[in-house]
């Protein structure tokens, strides 16, 4: 077992704790639930179910500004995997050139965390269930040095939501884990592992007398809170981050939105983004966009690329376009722009700087109230979209949730598929170079 600090090891026999960051532990008869895990196997296990009618999209539109063709070619879909019934966080590729993914089962009972490891041809090897004996959910995963991994989730628990985090060794096997939070609620949105070992947690937070902040926790390799940190004007607005990324040389990127209040008593949402030191110290918050929200957000030497969405002017709920924004080190806005999906609702949720230097992006168009279809895109430094296109047909209801590079040039996007009968399965989209 790794060496772990006091808290993780009162957490691993599910004894009462203050696990609070800055808040009291829980109250007298209000113990926290049960950690527990499980291998998931024989009638539990998490199948693969793969289905002849989640085809390719062979109508692949290229977008190519003049000059460009030599970045314009789409890539195409190489493998395809459904799996057993449940909701799908993230996806990242694993050392041995398999993938391993999280997001939720109810294997348990309830809600728990999930997280599964499939070789390089998208099949299970094993998979594991985590968290409490109450509802708990997964969000990301990311691989460890050692070859671990690291998954950030959430738990409900004493009527309120905290972050929880799972560390384990390359098999699935427990190092430690626990829950997270505040004396109200916390909801977990990104992770990512830190060069030092730890991890960086952001999301949103209302321990901070009700009002809701965009939050984020820096923890040690062993569990250990080192700091965390609060973006908020109080009763004035309300901030959430839902995307972060390391910034190369140190220090961190985090997106999301900021809701403030404006003359004559309305509210307005604009995209936010906030950089901070390796040590919290913040280092530069902006904003872009009227209406606009960022989702995902990738860090380069040279600057930061946030994807999301935004409304159109005059409005705040109809008629969502993508969005995306390229911000320099010291947080001034390179560019801006706003891309029509073709649908009533088009949304961006993540972005990585792909193997020539340009940026891909996973995101989820809706046609219709019944339909919902993956999406994908490339920019270039520039913000112009060298290809976008949708890799299913458009009867498929599929989403686009997070993605990874790999090791051949090319990347993995996790995400949802739904049949007919309105069942949800986990759907991993592997795509060439």
């Amino acid at each position: 077992m790794l060496q772990c600090s006091w808290k993780n090891l009162i957490l691993g026999t599910g004894i009462v704790a203050q696990l609070a960051c800055g808040g009291p532990p829980p109250a007298a008869g209000e113990a926290l639930g049960q950690t527990k895990s499980i291998a998931l196997t024989g009638n539990s296990a998490i199948k693969r179910l793969d289905t002849a009618s989640l085809k390719k999209h062979v109508d692949i539109t290229a977008l190519v500004s003049s000059g460009r063709s030599a970045f314009a070619v789409a890539p195409t879909l190489q493998a395809n995997a459904l799996y057993a019934e449940g909701s799908g966080g993230s996806v990242v590729q694993t050392s041995d050139g398999g993938y391993a993914f999280t997001g939720t089962t109810t294997a348990l009972g309830d809600d728990d965390i999930l997280l599964v490891k499939t070789d390089a041809f998208l099949n299970v090897q094993w998979a594991y269930a985590y968290g409490t004996t109450n509802d708990d959910s997964g969000v990301e995963v990311r691989a460890t040095s050692d070859g671990g991994f690291l998954i950030a989730g959430q738990t409900f628990q004493n009527n309120n939501f905290d972050f929880y985090l799972v560390r384990t060794d390359s098999a699935g096997n427990i190092y430690w884990q626990g829950p997270y939070g505040g004396t109200l609620q916390e909801y977990p949105a990104a992770m990512e592992v830190t060069p030092d070992g730890g991890c960086i947690l952001v999301g949103k937070t209302r321990s901070n007398l009700g009002y809701q902040d965009a939050y984020m926790m820096k923890f040690s390799a062993t569990g250990a809170v080192q700091w965390s940190k609060a973006f908020t004007s109080g009763a004035d607005g309300t901030y959430e981050f839902e995307g972060v990324a390391n910034v190369p040389g140190g220090g961190y990127v985090a997106v999301g939105s900021r809701q403030v209040k404006v003359s004559g008593g309305g509210w307005e949402t604009y995209g936010f983004a906030a950089k901070v030191s390796s040590a919290g110290s913040t280092l530069f918050q902006v904003s872009s966009g009227r209406f606009a929200y960022f989702t995902g957000v990738a860090a380069t030497s040279t600057g930061y690329v946030a994807v999301g969405y935004i409304y159109p002017p005059g409005t705040s709920s109809i008629g969502a376009d993508f969005y995306s924004a390229r911000f320099n080190t010291t947080g001034g806005t390179l560019w801006a722009r706003t891309i029509s999906g073709g649908t009533p609702g088009d949304y961006l949720s993540d972005v990585k700087v792909a193997s020539d230097g340009n940026y891909v992006i996973t995101g989820s168009i809706v046609p219709s109230s019944s339909q919902r279809n993956l999406r994908l895109l490339k920019l270039d430094n520039s913000g112009n979209t060298l290809w976008s296109f949708g890799p299913y047909l458009s009867t498929d209801v599929t989403s686009g949730e997070s993605l990874a590079m790999t090791s051949d040039g090319g990347f993995i996007v996790s995400g949802g598929y739904t049949d007919s009968t309105n069942t949800p399965y986990l759907l991993l989209s592997k795509f060439s170079p």
